[in-house]
């Protein structure tokens, strides 16, 4: 793809799937926030509070192979749309919640609505970039959701503040359902919808795409390629990362309420650790598009993450504190978005399309483990030190695992070519 065709997908499909991350990430991670009233006036225990952010991501896991499947039949933009349209009015039903058991049902339910967007989305990107540019296009992607907290932590707050928490959940649930439409209406299913390209570069992008198809692995069946060890190598890789990731996005309110900061201002100070992940994106992938040494894509990120938890865990500076707390976003951040840029598993159709959204099912599990986990340690010691220091192992496991897939990849590559 030369950088003209390449600048043309990105200005006219990235800026709508980017802004819809935004939305989601918003609609995901506003209950840290809410948290701060809503566990007082339902009932919530920390455990209880970690459990029924976590079951999110388990109906998450229940349709996300499912998902991407359908995706990868009706077509990027009916289902796209179908997810956003559903998640919007869920996320508006948090507003209804009562008590702990209605807290999970609809927090599962959300799970389930939302399930297949990412790895629909990044399946999606991959029919339209080629190899050497989908790096850069995820790295665009995967900006908007540290720039979705940064955004979303003082204006969920400010909402509690005018408002309260449940109508923070109906107005913040509302642009999921308008940018569904607008997906509907104009996101481009194929190459050969894209209005926005001449017929030359259609052709030209298309013989990339499928050359690059052809020296796939072919995999009999969807089911075949979940059973392909880089997939799960790379799935376990994820879950670390993510397990971190969301721990610190479900938690992070309530560690800053215990620096001392009033409530009212808890959304402006969490709001500083995710300008500096989404500075970390930018510049890790400025600097990752001019190497092939992928070995450190993830690694030095999530090492740099791991060093401020274990940071944030022995200071009670809150200005130290927040620094750790910096480094460990900017971490997460750019190690999770560098993920994207590793060698996917070698295969097409709808068994890449299955592989992808195992990764990031399975990944996202995580996104249950590390809220759980942490209300679980909060509530027995008293504090969030020894979570720090778990999440810091997770962490940088995540960042160890990139040996052993870069490693299972080249193999890969290596018996692909033999067999030709």
């Amino acid at each position: 793809m030369d950088e003209h065709t390449a600048r043309q997908v990105t200005r006219n499909i990235m800026p709508l799937l980017g802004i819809s991350f935004f939305v989601s990430i918003l609609d995901r991670v506003n209950v840290g926030f809410a948290s701060l009233t809503m566990n007082a006036d339902i009932g919530l225990s920390a455990a209880a509070y970690g459990f029924g952010a976590g079951i999110f991501f388990l109906g998450y896991f229940a349709f996300e192979i499912p998902s991407n499947l359908i995706l990868q039949k009706v077509g990027a933009r009916r289902w796209i749309a179908r997810i956003m349209v559903t998640w919007g009015l869920l996320s508006m039903c948090m507003a209804l919640v009562q008590g702990p058991y209605s807290f999970y049902a609809v927090r599962f339910l959300l799970g389930l609505a939302e399930a297949g967007f990412v790895p629909g989305v990044v399946y999606y990107m991959n029919q339209w970039y080629t190899k050497r540019e989908i790096g850069r296009a995820t790295a665009i992607f995967f900006a908007f959701g540290p720039i979705a907290n940064a955004v979303g932590a003082p204006l969920s707050t400010a909402l509690i503040e005018a408002f309260d928490w449940r109508w923070m959940f109906i107005i913040e649930g509302i642009p999921a359902i308008i940018l569904g439409i607008v997906v509907f209406l104009r996101l481009p299913d194929r190459v050969e919808d894209a209005k926005f390209l001449n017929n030359s570069q259609k052709s030209v992008l298309r013989a990339q795409l499928q050359a690059e198809g052809n020296s796939a692995a072919k995999h009999a069946s969807p089911l075949s390629a979940l059973m392909d060890l880089p997939t799960l190598a790379l799935a376990l890789q994820y879950f670390l990362i993510l397990t971190t990731g969301y721990a610190l996005n479900m938690w992070l309110p309530q560690i800053v309420r215990e620096l001392g900061v009033q409530t009212s201002m808890v959304g402006w100070v969490v709001a500083v650790p995710y300008i500096a992940a989404a500075l970390a994106i930018y510049f890790w992938s400025r600097y990752t598009k001019y190497t092939d040494d992928r070995l450190f894509y993830v690694l030095i990120p999530c090492a740099l993450g791991a060093l401020g938890f274990v940071i944030g865990a022995l200071t009670t500076n809150p200005l130290i504190s927040m620094f750790a707390f910096c480094c460990v976003a900017a971490g997460i951040y750019a190690g999770g978005s560098a993920y994207w840029a590793l060698p996917r598993p070698a295969v097409s159709g709808a068994a890449a399309a299955a592989a992808i959204a195992l990764a990031n099912s399975l990944g996202n599990l995580g996104g249950f483990t590390g809220p759980y986990l942490f209300g679980i340690i909060r509530d027995t010691t008293g504090n969030y030190e020894y979570a720090l220091f778990v999440a810091a192992a997770f962490l940088l496991s995540g960042g160890l695992m990139s040996f052993v897939n870069i490693r299972l990849a080249r193999r890969r590559e290596a018996l692909i070519v033999a067999a030709r």
